[in-house]
């Protein structure tokens, strides 16, 4: 029987998968899970209609800053109907729909 060798590209690729896959396995053990990101937004529910948001999906033009604070929006109506409610409306609205 003749012996096969490893040709010198085929060792490479050999030794870059083994490298490449200790650093998959080694980074998929963790000593405890990671915490949930914190949302950018005040709400998770739209202020105006009360409708749940997709917070890692919010379009610029559903967004309105409040008090230092984004404030995300269901639809395309829902800004500019905030925008024309005073301080105390907002506030209130805001207030039934904040991130816990």
């Amino acid at each position: 029987m003749s012996k096969k060798r490893l040709t010198l590209p085929a060792m490479a690729v050999l030794v870059a998968v083994i490298v490449v896959g200790s650093g998959i396995v080694a980074g998929c053990s963790r000593d405890k899970p990671a915490s949930p990101a914190k949302s950018e937004f005040v709400n998770d529910r739209c202020p105006m209609m009360g409708s749940k948001i997709d917070l890692a999906n919010v379009p610029a033009d559903l967004i309105r800053e409040y008090k230092g604070q984004k404030v995300a929006f269901c639809c395309a109506g829902c800004p500019v109907a905030w925008d024309k409610l005073g301080d105390a409306e907002r506030q209130t609205k805001l207030d039934k729909v904040r991130s816990r």
